[in-house]
């Protein structure tokens, strides 16, 4: 009698489960809100994921047609190995990006003492006495430049969010497809758990006399930045104290900075794997800025969100080989 052969864990399918467990472990009340906002969460990151990741698969399809190479794309796209690892992804991606919401969400009751004192005193250290965010605000304090990090530094993000994960995935090579999302999953989890060791709220929140003259050019910016500090404010409050519904997606942290450790994630591996890597150096450039200039992040944040990114990849693409498309 044969059994049918059971499929090994893939690293990022047990960390994420770990990550999972932990949450509950150390904070058990989370567990019946996390598993009531599942749904709705997960089909969320669907529609984020598997759109970009559909329309991938077809440019992919239709460049192979030209190069006389579909046949063998499209065997392996329909192949049981290929179908099943993009399953995995998927389910696995959701919940580990799940499992990021909650901890970050869960910060000011899993360790309510803030460092933004701190980490503004080391930003000064780190430059001979002066701070970064005055400097930095200073000196693109023209409306212009001001106006454009105000609409970019969000939306710089998602070129990289949606483009590079369906990229990757639609790529028919197994172990580049595995290790991305290793380490992607290392990325923001273990840098979740770093929110939690140093909560901090971030410069415009802590030190709001350096952006507040700004406001009318950093509208977009300050507009997100008080929906998620009454999110804060409602996480915090006494059950029953505060009626307002409580947003998975608006959590409050600013160490490290996960926004510039994702494109410098993004840059690493579109460098290995592309010819055109050196945009998303730009873009982790343009976000590392950014996140000073609207008052988001202090510059050891993106410091330190680099360097995760750098270990992260360094860890999980050790056996990949380049391939440059």
């Amino acid at each position: 009698m044969k059994f049918a052969q059971i499929a090994r864990p893939y690293f990022f399918e047990i960390f994420t489960v770990v990550n999972l467990i932990i949450l509950f472990a150390v904070y058990p009340a989370v567990a019946r809100p996390m598993a009531g906002t599942f749904a709705p969460a997960f089909a969320s990151f669907l529609i984020f994921f598997l759109v970009p990741l559909l329309i991938a698969i077809f440019v992919r399809l239709a460049l192979a047609l030209r190069r006389g190479t579909s046949t063998e794309l499209l065997a392996t796209y329909r192949s049981r190995d290929w179908i099943s690892d993009s399953i995995r992804i998927t389910i696995f991606s959701g919940l580990s990006i799940h499992a990021y919401t909650w901890i970050k969400l869960a910060i000011p009751v899993l360790h309510p003492q803030l460092f933004d004192q701190q980490l503004w005193n080391l930003d000064r250290a780190l430059a001979f006495g002066y701070a970064p965010t005055v400097f930095l605000t200073s000196l693109f304090s023209a409306p212009v430049l001001m106006r454009f990090f105000d609409a970019s530094y969000i939306t710089v993000l998602f070129p990289a969010l949606s483009i590079v994960p369906a990229f990757i995935a639609s790529m028919p090579e197994r172990r580049v497809r595995i290790a991305f999302v290793n380490s992607n999953a290392l990325l923001w989890l273990i840098g979740a758990w770093l929110y939690v060791a140093v909560p901090s709220l971030g410069p415009a929140y802590r030190f709001p006399g350096v952006w507040l003259p700004l406001g009318p050019m950093l509208k977009h910016s300050q507009d997100a930045q008080h929906m998620l500090i009454e999110n804060y404010a409602a996480v915090r409050s006494p059950p029953g104290w505060n009626a307002k519904p409580i947003n998975i997606f608006f959590g409050v942290a600013a160490f490290p900075s996960l926004h510039v450790g994702f494109q410098v994630l993004s840059f690493f591996w579109m460098r290995r794997l592309t010819r055109w890597g050196y945009v998303f150096g730009i873009l982790a450039f343009l976000a590392l800025i950014g996140s000073i200039v609207t008052g988001w992040h202090y510059l050891v944040d993106g410091i330190a969100g680099g360097l995760l990114a750098w270990a992260c990849y360094a860890a999980a693409a050790q056996r990949v080989p380049a391939i440059r498309a």
